[in-house]
């Protein structure tokens, strides 16, 4: 029997057409998205390629511009030049701006161009971007800033400031003569200033307005000349100033703005006119060396100094009496007047009942010794008394301590009024008694095995 054949209804026809028409949509869309991110990629190589032939067009120019360059060093014979001096300052300048400072300016000497291209603000610009000067002195500069040239230092000052706080010159640079440059004012930052021993020549430049921070400034040992600069006054917050064994002249001035300092070295100069005592705060000074200088007075006003552990006046031509004043620093353990042409008495000293060094010797002091001022300095390790004219007094006896003292005074004194068993012999001036032509060669050598001896039992 036959099956009869069964035709698709209407209804599934109709869902048949709907799902073809769903896939035609979606093949659509997918292609459409397809052709988009086809034009995004084409527009972004496109760009590519555009910055590419940018840079190569940068790259044609520069070749061009090095091979006009080279073009130039040819000489009729079309050889080229092999002297660096010959290159354009351009390239000179570019090759050098990659030599750290420390060692760039060591090449000054190839040639004239050379050291001009290496002496410009140009020059110091590009080496400051290309080597990062910070790191070569971060925090501290030697001796190396001294001696670069002025123009570094204009451009590198302002960079710096922020960031140094020490000047030490201790260097190989220590010893090319050298003057203090004006750029370090511009190191505001800039707190502890040391060049002792740097070969510094000139004047110290009035440029310290600006270093409000500095609170120790140490030029000693140099080669210094001139006045002290006002600008000095302005340095609050200095504590410790140290000027000894320079060249330094006139009359030291008055520092009524140091409110802080605790340390004055000035000795071995050529400052005249009174010992300054015209500070801040002259009580806080604990440490004054003012010898071999040409000041003229010991001011009453030295008074203020209460607080003075340590006073150096040695070799000035003060040729006055020592004021009373100076017995009110009942602080000092130190007090060194030798060679100042003193005259009078020296009746006072009792009251400096800390004292451990007096030296007076080679002065015209006379009159009574004040032998019992002298005995009831319990602290007292050294005294010199040589060559003065002390004419009377009580008999000094030390021989009762634990300690001797060191002394030194004129024979004809000593037999007269010191007893010799309490003492050391000197070795600042010679012996505790010199020998000298008023004594016999027996007399000497005597007094010599006595204190050798006494020595010795000490000893034991």
């Amino acid at each position: 029997m036959k099956r009869k054949r069964t035709e698709p209804n209407a209804e599934s026809k109709g869902l048949a057409d709907t799902a073809s028409e769903a896939l035609s949509v979606q093949s659509a869309e997918a292609i459409t998205a397809t052709l988009s991110v086809m034009l995004r990629t084409l527009e972004n190589i496109q760009a590519a390629v555009s910055t590419i032939q940018s840079e190569v067009t940068a790259i044609k120019d520069t070749q061009l511009h090095l091979s006009n360059q080279v073009l130039d060093l040819q000489n009729r014979n079309k050889k080229f030049f092999t002297q660096l001096r010959d290159l354009p300052l351009e390239i000179i300048v570019q090759i050098f701006a990659w030599i750290p400072v420390r060692t760039v300016f060591r090449y000054r000497r190839l040639s004239r161009t050379i050291n001009e291209c290496l002496l410009t603000s140009q020059f110091a610009t590009l080496n400051m971007r290309t080597v990062d000067i910070r790191k070569s002195f971060y925090r501290i500069v030697g001796g190396l800033w001294l001696v670069l040239p002025q123009s570094y230092q204009t451009v590198a000052a302002p960079a710096l400031a922020a960031h140094v706080i020490n000047i030490r010159g201790i260097d190989y640079y220590r010893q090319v003569e050298k003057i203090i440059p004006n750029s370090i004012s511009c190191l505001t930052a800039l707190e502890d200033l040391d060049l002792e021993k740097c070969a510094l020549i000139g004047e110290i430049p009035d440029v310290y307005g600006s270093l409000k921070n500095l609170t120790s400034v140490c030029l000693r040992d140099n080669s210094l000349t001139g006045t002290l600069p006002s600008s000095l006054n302005l340095l609050s917050k200095l504590r410790w100033l140290d000027l000894a064994n320079n060249r330094l002249s006139g009359d030291f001035p008055a520092l009524p703005n140091l409110n802080s300092l605790e340390l004055l070295f000035i000795d071995r100069n050529y400052f005249t006119g009174p010992i300054p005592t015209v500070f801040g705060n002259p009580s806080r000074l604990s440490f004054f060396n003012a010898e071999d200088n040409l000041f003229s007075v010991i001011p009453s006003s030295i008074s203020q100094l209460t607080l003075l552990e340590e006073l150096r006046m040695s070799n000035n031509p003060f040729s006055c009496e020592i004021p009373s004043e100076l017995w009110s620093l009942t602080r000092l353990g130190v007090l060194e007047m030798s060679g100042c042409q003193l005259f009078g008495s020296l009746a006072g000293v009792g009251a400096l009942r800390n004292l451990e060094t007096l030296d007076v010797s080679n002065n015209q002091l006379s009159g009574e010794f004040p032998s019992r001022e002298i005995n009831n300095l319990q602290h007292l390790e050294k005294l010199h008394l040589l060559d003065n004219q002390f004419s009377g007094g009580e008999i000094l006896d030390m021989s009762d301590r634990d300690d001797k003292v060191t002394m030194c005074v004129d024979r004809g004194f000593q037999r007269k009024y010191v007893v010799r068993k309490g003492f050391h012999r000197c070795y600042l001036h010679g012996d505790v008694i010199p020998i000298t032509a008023e004594s016999s060669d027996s007399e000497a050598e005597a007094e010599s095995e006595a204190e050798s001896n006494d020595d010795d039992d000490e000893e034991d």
